[in-house]
């Protein structure tokens, strides 16, 4: 009778197919797409330059994912409630702020150009070919920021399939500019930055008119999208601001695991980006489970549904259950034969990245039930919390025991420090339970 909550009516999984699969699709396509540009990068020896230089990109990423995020939870809850207007402001809202976030961080890349990639490594030929992508690829920064917004929009509406079409052709001619860049053109590194700009500029423009021709319900006149009174920025950013420094804090702690990492040598970080990047290739699985979930939760908060919206989340947890489970074998299983694609020489650092591949499916396991409370939390608007779990954590277990095992206690071996730093992962898990019960979240923000 416990278990029997965590099943759902056939009309759950219906809907929850519906939302998750093509975002689960779109997220495989995203990451195959970065899977092929790794072994691209590995043919020309520049895994840890575009690495190093996409971490810049993750920081950026990570705050328009926390404000874009954020907002979402007004355009899905006003959605629900059925007030367009405030729907299309939010939306205008979104886009106005992810452009600011962008052109911050394009200002931050040339003002402090290769003093900001030497923060994640010491090799002066990686961070020079770092800089020579990253002074092409930074312009990608709005357009990437402007995409997230119409996606987390398409999410909202619940036309999950309009992001996948897109993510789908947009794959496609990265790769097609990634091989006529990098080796007909032979551009190098500079032609996978290039290849990068061109299909986020053909991505950004499929967006923009399928969404101003179909009459999309979240997109208005210039007037109903720009026209926002300060009193309806003050009411969503009040909500807003803790998941923005929230998903700031937490880049900034992803960031530094790469800084902490980087102390163990070239080798290890290639092995590691390698692993990383397959890895993945799996975490679709974890994103498309957030904003599934996110999205149907806080459909049924707008229209006061709590009891329907806490029977949701157990229903997710159930899903959970057998995915994670499902990861962990095929990671396990097939780790050693998908390391084997890349150009790996010795075969200790195939055996490496294969223990990494393995190691962090623990962290996916954890992860896909920890974004289902993040995703409870966030669509409630019990935003202080959830910055609690997520970055409080991250920097006072996680950072802080990486920091210790490879500084202080001289630990060589990445592969014991990823696993021992999960137990950040667990606490989350056990706290996040905790504030579930306490029902907190339960309310609607419109």
């Amino acid at each position: 009778m416990i278990l029997k909550k965590y099943f759902g009516h056939k009309t759950f999984y219906k809907h929850t197919g519906m939302v998750m699969l093509p975002i689960a699709i779109q997220s495989v396509l995203t990451s195959v797409s970065g899977f092929i540009d790794t072994i691209m990068a590995s043919q020309i020896d520049c895994v840890s330059a575009i690495g190093t230089a996409l971490q810049i990109d993750a920081l950026m990423q990570g705050i328009a994912f926390g404000i874009a995020a954020g907002i979402n939870i007004f355009i899905i809850q006003y959605y629900g409630a059925n007030d367009i207007k405030k729907m299309r402001k939010s939306f205008g809202l979104s886009l106005i702020s992810v452009f600011l976030n962008a052109l911050f961080w394009i200002l931050l890349v040339f003002i402090f150009n290769r003093y900001l990639l030497a923060i994640f490594i010491q090799d002066q030929k990686v961070i020079s070919d770092a800089f020579e992508y990253i002074q092409v690829a930074c312009f990608s920064y709005i357009l990437t920021s402007l995409i997230l917004s119409f996606t987390f929009a398409y999410h909202s509406v619940q036309k999950t399939y309009i992001p996948l079409v897109i993510s789908a052709i947009t794959m496609i001619l990265h790769i097609l500019f990634n091989i006529l860049f990098m080796f007909i053109f032979h551009f190098g590194i500079k032609g996978a930055a290039i290849s990068l700009l061109l299909s986020q500029i053909i991505s950004f423009i499929l967006y923009f008119f399928y969404s101003v021709i179909s009459h999309q319900p979240f997109i208005g006149t210039f007037f109903e999208t720009f026209n926002i009174p300060f009193s309806f920025i003050k009411k969503v950013y009040i909500k807003v601001f803790p998941l923005i420094i929230n998903e700031t804090l937490f880049s900034i702690g992803n960031s530094l695991f790469i800084v902490a990492y980087s102390l163990l040598g070239k080798n290890v970080m290639d092995c590691y980006y390698i692993g990383n990047q397959i890895v993945n290739m799996f975490y679709t699985v974890v994103n498309a489970m957030s904003d599934a979930s996110t999205s149907m939760i806080g459909l049924e908060l707008g229209k006061e549904n709590f009891d329907y919206a806490e029977k949701e989340v157990h229903y997710f947890f159930g899903i959970t259950s057998i995915l994670s489970f499902a990861i962990i074998i095929a990671l396990l299983i097939f780790a050693p034969q998908i390391t084997n694609l890349f150009e790996l020489k010795p075969s200790q650092q195939i055996y490496l990245a294969t223990s990494i591949v393995r190691v962090l499916s623990i962290r996916i396991a954890f992860r896909l039930f920890n974004v289902i409370i993040f995703s409870a939390l966030r669509a409630g608007g019990d935003s202080k919390y959830l910055t609690f779990l997520d970055s409080f954590i991250l920097w006072g277990v996680g950072l802080t025991s990486t920091f210790i095992m490879i500084c202080l206690l001289n630990i060589s071996d990445i592969v014991v420090v990823i696993l021992i730093s999960q137990i950040e992962q667990l606490l989350r898990l056990i706290l996040g339970m905790k504030r579930l019960k306490t029902k907190k979240w339960l309310h609607a923000l419109v």
